[in-house]
């Protein structure tokens, strides 16, 4: 029995990318990597501050950090699909630059409600 052929017999390599290019991706997403990772550390360290300064309870203050969360894990799997779909690019810098308009307007919040539903849309 012979192995199947593929269909079509002018199969293209994929692009190679330079070294320089291959670098600046890789910094790019460790330092993305790094916002996540500075998102999540600092509000740990400032939900007691929250709590205070709101009059939260530990139920609310959970969901500021569940919700990051749990958005998070959720809209990972819709991300990769819309990367997939539409230019990876195009949906990478969409994602970041949301990430950071919602981050600096959960920054001028006061109240309780509001920021466990933006720091939930930022997940």
């Amino acid at each position: 029995m012979s192995p199947l052929l593929p269909l079509s017999t002018n199969i293209h390599e994929p692009q190679r990318l330079s070294l320089a290019r291959k670098l600046i991706l890789l910094v790019m997403f460790c330092l993305t990597q790094f916002i996540d990772t500075l998102s999540m550390s600092a509000l740990l360290s400032a939900i007691p501050a929250l709590e205070a300064s709101m009059g939260m309870t530990e139920i609310q203050s959970t969901w500021v950090f569940s919700g990051f969360r749990l958005t998070f894990s959720s809209f990972l799997l819709i991300s990769g699909r819309l990367s997939d779909v539409y230019n990876p690019k195009t949906v990478f810098i969409g994602g970041v630059s949301t990430l950071g308009i919602l981050s600096l307007c959960a920054g001028f919040v006061y109240t309780t409600v509001p920021i466990l539903v933006l720091r939930a849309r930022v997940g």
